[in-house]
């Protein structure tokens, strides 16, 4: 009988000690972490350069044209937003920022802008782009200006083009055209068209 209580209050002792060990907390080593989201947010994310041509309605190339070439230069910005599951909800709400530069050769109009670019992929290499924003000139305003008259020192600008991005590298050709909408009287406007070669950081 005392060997029989004996075997039961050990099998009891270890039971409650093995009940005890289950209890205790994990070693901190074992605790496996989440790994933190990894930014790709950069500020300047994109610059570009390249050479343009004036273009003007043809009734009015005579005597509202501008010669020479137009140098372009542009700074895109990166949007901080967090993207969009949806591909079309990122490309309308997540534009990007940029500002610019187009330098007339010789003697004609040049601009200062800035405003928003939206880039639409089509492939992973080959892409839409449109843009919208404003810009400031040394152009001409009144109605006897011998090249466009442009009315407003101040004026919208848009443009619409089409890319090809390789690794790091971009090429757009793109059209851009600058007016006020026929809020300053006479609107000329300006409409370069050309080519710009850009490098992504």
């Amino acid at each position: 009988m005392r060997k029989i209580l004996f075997f039961f209050g050990l099998a009891l002792a270890l039971a409650q000690g093995a009940a005890s060990a289950a209890d205790l907390p994990v070693p901190s080593e074992e605790i496996v972490y989440a790994p933190e989201p990894v930014s790709t947010y950069k500020f300047i994310e994109e610059v570009r350069v390249g050479p343009s041509v004036f273009a003007i309605d043809e009734r009015r190339r005579l005597t509202r044209h501008e010669e020479g070439v137009f140098l372009n230069g542009e700074v895109i910005f990166g949007n901080p937003m967090t993207p969009f599951d949806n591909r079309f909800a990122d490309f309308l709400l997540r534009p990007r920022p940029h500002i610019g530069t187009t330098i007339a050769t010789s003697g004609g109009t040049s601009q200062v802008y800035a405003g928003l670019t939206w880039d639409l992929y089509l492939t992973d290499w080959l892409f839409l782009e449109g843009t919208f924003g404003g810009t400031v000139h040394n152009g001409d305003t009144g109605r006897t200006a011998n090249g466009p008259r442009l009315g407003c020192s101040a004026l919208f600008r848009e443009s619409a083009g089409i890319g090809v991005a390789v690794r790091n590298f971009v090429v757009v050709a793109a059209v851009d055209h600058s007016s006020h909408a026929g809020l300053c009287g006479v609107n000329d406007g300006l409409t370069h068209a050309g080519v710009k070669v850009g490098y992504r950081f």
